[in-house]
């Protein structure tokens, strides 16, 4: 059973059978952060609302730049990329002087991270950028 939980305290989560994901201001910047496996068929129809919960928290909020977590996510299939695409195509349809950048710190041992995050850059050269 998957869900999104409300904000409390500031956070916002979504958690299904084999992943979850959590965001959070912490000193003052947002984070989210990715934990588990993405191996679903659909897995949007969970990451989606989540990522626009996150969207409208961090418009709302005028953050400049979004860390997003990777370093403890084992997997994410191409399916779950997806819902990559659907928030970069959410911040892209912002007027230019509200639009954000999502930064991705991914895990040095996990190849799989850099080689899907560099087809995002490719994707969207002005909204995402990578951190080993």
């Amino acid at each position: 059973m998957s869900s999104v939980t409300g904000i409390l305290g500031g956070a916002i989560q979504v958690s299904d059978e084999k992943y979850s994901a959590q965001f959070a201001v912490e000193a003052g910047a947002p984070v989210v952060r990715f934990q588990g496996t993405v191996s679903t068929p659909n897995p949007s129809a969970v990451l989606n609302p989540f990522l626009d919960s996150v969207h409208e928290r961090v418009t709302r909020d005028r953050a400049g730049v979004v860390t997003v977590d990777f370093r403890s996510f084992e997997f994410c299939n191409s399916s779950g990329f997806k819902s990559f695409i659907h928030w970069i195509e959410r911040i892209r349809q912002l007027p230019g002087e509200h639009q954000y950048r999502l930064q991705f710190v991914c895990a040095p041992g996990k190849r799989w991270q850099r080689t899907s995050l560099l087809a995002l850059t490719c994707f969207a050269v002005d909204t995402v950028e990578i951190r080993a």
